[in-house]
């Protein structure tokens, strides 16, 4: 029965281990691919404030986080295949507390990524987003803000913040920043399908898009910030439902590393039992009954030889004995 559940307890711990550096891999790679999106990182620059401290936008910071995680992940799975056929506790609990720092590292990243957007995003800029977007459209200083919000106006198909009426007291409107004439950028404009592009818009109709009415054909009508909202709630729901996964298999890999703890102290006391019991039927055994024992492989059987009949006394004295006996023993 002890040995059933040792075995199962290796076999479990195996399993987790090897799903976990299969995590970690996975990590490495959603990383890399969120690295090579420059569109999806561009369009996060949206998510922090253009008055903040970063200097690149947070999917980029997210890229660099996951590929250090997963490379984390796959040395400590690593880690733990070693310390599964070592005897002491030493490496047991070194990879027990890394696990558990990953736990709490990703726990912690989930709330950070929930509450991002209220704490850092536009919203906490001046103004909120309406004034980033007239203070800081356009401007020289700002080229990386002035390209998200063209991808964003030209991939979620909206104008603007909250309506296209927030160019009307932009710094972009007011220093004529763009072609005269222009009420809008020509990303808010519809364009053609096959040739949509933030950097170079081509719209359906230039004329009809700038007019004062405007005319759902050839302009975006919503704003970008509901469906910038939208877009974000799609990468958290993907995110933590990721996070929640690598955290069900980290917690069973706390689990099976308390079950090897165990297993490893039922082993010491196994050897341990076995060795006091081999010293104590040393010490009472017989020395001389273990020599004799070494001695006749064969067990000792007593033979009995029946004498000769030429040594039998009546034979050999017949004047003693008168008459010979009828059998001679």
């Amino acid at each position: 029965m002890k040995c059933t559940n040792i075995a199962r307890a290796s076999v479990l711990f195996g399993f987790f281990n090897t799903t976990f550096f299969a995590c970690g891999f996975v990590e490495v790679v959603c990383g890399f691919l969120l690295l090579c999106d420059s569109q999806r990182i561009l369009l996060s620059r949206l998510l922090a404030s253009p008055e903040g401290d970063l200097d690149q936008p947070p999917f980029y910071y997210l890229a660099l986080g996951l590929l250090a995680a997963g490379l984390v992940v796959c040395a400590t799975a690593a880690l733990g295949c070693w310390a599964t056929y070592l005897p002491g506790y030493l490496i047991l609990t070194l990879y027990f507390l890394i696990v558990l720092t990953l736990l709490l590292c990703e726990c912690a990243s989930g709330v950070l990524v929930a509450l991002w957007p209220r704490c850092l995003g536009l919203q906490s800029s001046r103004g909120g987003a309406v004034g980033a977007l007239q203070s800081y459209y356009a401007l020289p200083d700002y080229e990386h803000f002035t390209a998200a919000v063209d991808l964003a106006q030209t991939e979620l198909g909206c104008c603007g913040m909250t309506s296209a009426r927030n160019y009307d007291m932009s710094v972009w409107q007011l220093r004529r920043l763009g072609p005269r004439g222009m009420s809008v950028p020509l990303t808010c404009c519809v364009q053609y399908e096959n040739s949509a592009s933030y950097l170079n818009p081509t719209p359906v109709n230039q004329s009809r898009c700038q007019e004062i009415q405007p005319n759902p054909q050839f302009r975006y009508l919503p704003g970008c910030l509901d469906r910038l909202d939208e877009w974000y709630q799609d990468q958290y729901l993907i995110f933590m439902l990721g996070l929640f996964v690598v955290a069900v298999f980290k917690l069973g890999i706390l689990l099976s590393t308390v079950f090897s703890c165990i297993r490893l102290r039922k082993r010491r006391q196994d050897i341990r039992s076995f060795v006091t019991k081999s010293l104590d039927n040393k010490r009472n055994e017989n020395i001389y009954e273990s020599k004799m024992n070494s001695m006749h492989e064969e067990p000792i059987t007593a033979k009995y030889i029946q004498p000769n009949n030429f040594y039998s006394p009546r034979v050999r004295n017949p004047r003693i004995f008168q008459n010979k006996p009828n059998e001679v023993v």
